[in-house]
């Protein structure tokens, strides 16, 4: 299964960019974009693993829960 990168702009608004066979080289690619946008950008870059297009933008567009952070004790 290929990886997708995509710009998700507000609203979930997704623009496919590219598709790599490997994880490393998709990876390579984001960094690459994200290290390049300029603060007026007003998008994300985004990974992620599909068996195809329609699939990843299901994933993509999907509402996830905000993650529970933990605190530790000292």
């Amino acid at each position: 299964m290929p990886y997708f990168v995509y710009k998700v702009h507000p609203g979930k608004r997704l623009e496919p960019m590219t598709q790599f066979e490997e994880f490393k080289d998709a990876k390579t690619f984001a960094r690459e974009h994200r290290a390049a946008q300029k603060p007026v950008d007003n998008y994300t870059v985004k990974i992620i693993f599909a068996k195809d297009a329609e699939a990843a933008e299901r994933e993509l567009s999907q509402r996830r829960e905000a993650p529970v952070l933990m605190e530790h004790e000292k």
